[in-house]
């Protein structure tokens, strides 16, 4: 019965371990991520056209130097990320638009990937002009 009962104990262990970590990322992903949408913060909100892996957009923003994040808010999931600066400046949108309309895979493998069909890069609040 003990032989049994320590690998149980241990299984549980680890288990408990990995919920607290995925809880430990999550959380500070949120906070990233309002952080962005803080009103003292400048920052622009693009939705991924249907066809495009919204974290192939988000590695190549970040790595392009802005400060990125998935949407955090409320609601049904939606392939919206929000861009900001590393400065707390203002987003130069030209320079957005740039970056985005210059990635043109639309998934991790690009050999696998086909081109997106894009319109204009127009973010969220720009929708209605």
């Amino acid at each position: 019965m003990g032989a049994v009962l320590v690998p149980v104990i241990l299984v549980l262990i680890v288990v408990a371990l990995v919920v607290v970590a995925i809880r430990a990322f999550s959380r500070r992903e949120v906070e990233h991520s309002d952080q962005l949408q803080a009103d003292h913060r400048y920052s622009v909100r693009y939705q991924v056209p249907p066809g495009q892996d919204p974290a192939v957009l988000l590695h190549h923003l970040e790595s392009e130097g802005f400060d990125v994040s998935p949407d955090s808010g409320p609601g049904p999931s939606s392939p919206i990320i929000i861009i900001g600066s590393r400065d707390a400046t203002a987003v130069d949108r030209e320079a957005v638009r740039a970056t985005i309309s210059e990635l043109d895979e639309t998934n991790i493998n690009p050999a696998e990937s086909g081109s997106v069909d894009r319109r204009p890069v127009r973010f969220l609040d720009e929708r209605g002009t």
